[in-house]
Formats: C-alpha cells, structure tokens, sequence
C-alpha cells in the first residue's frame, strides 16, 4: 500500500530512509534545511559548506555495518562510492589464513561528505523522491484518534508558512534536532536519558601526495589519557586527523586549535606522524572543532512497549546518538532506516504496528550501542583497544592481554571487529563459544601477552613542545 511520507533532514538518516521506502513504492519528500548547492562531483561536496551539518566535515568511520548494508540494500551505491575512489580495506589482515565471513569484515574509506554526495544523487535519481531545500520544519502536525490513545501525526509544518500533509513523517535531524519540542507541543512526552562524553572535536583536513602509500591501518589512532586522536585516510588522496580532548583543558585546547598548534602535535602523536615523515602536507582548511559530543537515547514507547506517537519515527541521532569518537553514527543511522523500511513492509497502513516493530527493532539492533559507548566514556577506552587498561596484575592485567591477542589471535581477533564493526552485539559475542574458550585461554596466561607500553608524549610534553615551535614560528616570521 504506497504511503505519502515526509523524511525531514538529508544527512546519511534521511537519504537511507528515502532510498529504502522510494524503492518500496512510497512517495517520498525530503525536507532539507540546508541550501544544498548544485555540486557536479565529490570534490566540489568537498568544500561546500554545510551550515547546519557542520558534522560532515569532522572525521567518519563507515564501519563493516554499513558496507554489508550497502551491499545487501544499495548495491548501487556503494558501487558508485567505489567509482569515484572510494576503499574497502579489511580487518582480518593480521589474523591468519582467509575464513568464511571475512568478506564482511572489511571498513569503508572514503569522506562523509562523498558519501553523502554519492548516496544523494542516488536519491535525486530515485522515482518518487522529491526534494524541498532550503526550508526548515517546525513541528509536526497531528490528530486524535477518537478513543483517546496516542496522537497521530498528519503532516509537518515548514517555516516559509507552508504545510505537507504525510501519512507518516520521518525525522532524520541529528543530534540537535528539535524532536522532543516538536512532540511536546502535540501532547507527546520523550524521556531522554544523556550521558555526556565529556570530550570535544578538533579535527583538521590534509592532501598526501600522489602516490601516497596507504599500506597503513585504516585508522591510526591512540589514547594518551589527555588527548585521543585518529587519522583515518579518505577518497580523493585525502587524510583527516581528530584530536579528541576535554574542553575544560583550555592549555590544550588553545594551543591545538591554532593551525600551526595542530599540525605540530600531529607531527610528534604516534600514528599521524607517519604521514608528516616526508614532508609537509596540503592544509584543507583550518582547524575545525565540535562539542556535544554525547550519548543520548529517547524514549518513543511507553514501559509496556506501545507506541506514544503514531505516524512520526524518529532515526539516526534524532532518536539515539552514541559518542562519535567510536566511529557508529552513519552506521546506526543507515541500521535504522533500514529497520524502519522493514517495518513498513512488514505492517502497510498499520501506523501502531509498525511504530511497535521499528521500536523493538531500534531497541535490539541499536540501543545496545548506546550503552556500550557509555561504557567505553566511562572506563576511558580508546580507539587502540587496550591502552590504559591492565596495569598490575589481576583482572585487569588478563582483560588486556585479551585485547592484545586480538589484534592477531584468528578467533578473538575476528570476534572482536565482528563486534567494533557492529555485526555482533555484546551479547551475541559473549555467546559465541570459540570466542569465549579462547578468551578464557588467553586470561589464564595473561603474561603471554604483555601489554605494549604507552608511546607518546606527556601532556607537559606536548604542551611543552608546542609552545617552543610557537616561539620558534614567531621569530622566524619576525626576521623574513
């Protein structure tokens, strides 16, 4: 039964849940706040501002999730994301002979903002798609039921004073969406339990060299206890860097959010050096920083699972966000579109039943994620996997040697990017048996497994160092 539906917001969310219900037969219209300008390839969405999704240019990771999603759903797609120089790179690299299911285990490496180029024209494309950009929602318009159960929701109102009647709105509006307000005003309450992260972005964009060899992990980072960081490589010979710090060190974060700043420390951190060792590198702009970095879940059915709001479904930051740090967002926002498609070809016209479906889908297939993120924020875990963790002896000192052994054990290395990579839950992997032998293995001879030590500067280090290259910068242009 083809449906009228309005998806509000055109980030990975809201272009995966048009793609997805278009090609099931509904009519779809996107409502994008954003101007979005007419950009003939990826290298023109490159340096395209995108006011109200400056998210787009920090670093991203599109983990196994998303390019088993784009294989099986979009297959198109990701062909186009190749085409215009888009990676896959494996994991299981380090992990011994080929297995079954390895072909899964692999990331995606190209930028968010390809990505979206690529995923919108296929959209743009897509019969039954219709764009309104440039153009903001204000809220959604509902009715009653008559029997006094949860409001149903008609439409979205626009902020040019216009209205789109919808038998169902789709409110893609990230993290900074207004969706409890919006529900709210129509008689609809959205617990939300947030968990802050306690962390902020400074990332910065680079070109390497041509010919550039990308015989590297497909993300070097660590965790320094004060700083975090990343270098993930990207399409079109590009590299981003993510500094991740606590916003309450000012010391810091004034020194890093100078251009010259980040680079020097960028120069000295493990891991992004090697991409400096042979000269300087092609700046794409200036550092660019982003707080609120948080976990957050809403709540859109009651304690005994009903739906609160009928013909409204909230997706991707909108209705959970974890830590981006982690690398999940895009995921879990194409994982819930695509449960939301799922749902709608499962219950046609059966607003209630299709809300309770894509609920308990969402709360199976994605809060998990939610609370894992909050576990990593709390115990300080960082994108190596083990650093900071199993000093002494003890329980701490077998759970390191475990993540150590799974950067090259065949079973707890692929247990493990099964579960970075979203493919299996916390659960599902305490469940899998040869994970769980051989983990235990492993935690009985935890000194076969020695914890690497910590590389890198001390904070004063750092600090330090930075502010001898300002000084040296200084007097340096003060001569010229």
């Amino acid at each position: 039964m083809p449906e009228q539906l309005v998806v509000v917001g055109g980030g990975v969310g809201g272009l995966s849940a048009a793609l997805a219900l278009a090609r099931a037969g509904h009519t779809v219209t996107v409502v994008e706040r954003d101007p979005l300008p007419a950009t003939a390839d990826a290298e023109e969405a490159f340096v395209a501002e995108r006011r109200g999704a400056p998210q787009v240019h920090q670093t991203h990771g599109f983990l196994a999730r998303i390019l088993v999603a784009l294989r099986e759903r979009f297959p198109d797609v990701l062909e186009g994301l190749l085409s215009v120089g888009g990676m896959t790179m494996p994991t299981t690299s380090n992990l011994g002979e080929p297995q079954p299911g390895d072909e899964d285990l692999a990331v995606l490496i190209v930028r968010r903002t390809t990505f979206e180029w690529v995923l919108r024209q296929a959209v743009l494309q897509q019969t039954g798609v219709t764009f309104r950009t440039g153009v903001g929602a204000l809220g959604p318009t509902a009715r009653g039921d008559g029997h006094g159960g949860p409001p149903i929701v008609t439409g979205v109102r626009l902020d040019d004073g216009t209205s789109l009647a919808a038998d169902a709105v789709i409110a893609s509006t990230g993290r900074r969406g207004a969706v409890p307000d919006w529900l709210a005003a129509i008689g609809v309450d959205v617990p939300e339990t947030v968990r802050e992260s306690g962390l902020m972005y400074l990332s910065r964009w680079y070109r390497l060299p041509a010919g550039f060899d990308l015989g590297l992990d497909p993300k070097l980072g660590g965790d320094l206890g004060f700083v975090k960081y990343l270098a993930v490589p990207g399409d079109g010979g590009t590299l981003s860097i993510t500094l991740a710090i606590n916003p309450e060190d000012s010391d810091l974060r004034r020194a890093l959010s100078d251009d010259d700043g980040f680079e020097e420390a960028c120069r000295i951190l493990p891991g992004p050096d090697l991409f400096f060792r042979d000269g300087p590198l092609e700046p794409v702009g200036g550092v660019r920083p982003m707080g609120g970095l948080l976990n957050r879940i809403r709540r859109f059915t009651d304690a005994d699972g009903a739906p609160t709001v009928l013909g409204f479904h909230a997706i991707g930051d909108a209705h959970t966000c974890t830590n981006p740090l982690y690398g999940r967002g895009c995921s879990l926002a194409m994982v819930q579109a695509l449960l939301l498609a799922d749902a709608f070809a499962a219950h046609p016209g059966d607003v209630a039943a299709r809300a309770a479906t894509y609920e308990a889908a969402s709360e199976r297939e994605v809060e998990p994620w939610f609370e894992v993120s909050v576990q990593m924020d709390r115990a300080g875990a960082d994108p190596a996997g083990f650093g900071g963790i199993g000093s002494g002896d003890g329980p701490g000192k077998a759970l390191a040697a475990v993540f150590v052994a799974a950067m090259t054990d065949p079973v707890l290395g692929r247990g493990f990017a099964r579960f970075w990579n979203l493919l299996a839950t916390p659960a599902e992997m305490l469940g899998d048996a040869d994970v769980m032998t051989r983990m235990a293995e492993v935690m009985a001879d935890p000194d076969a497994w020695p914890v690497p030590e910590r590389v890198g500067p001390k904070r004063s280090e750092l600090l330090a160092a930075l502010a001898a290259h300002a000084t040296q910068t200084t007097q340096e242009a003060s001569v010229a």
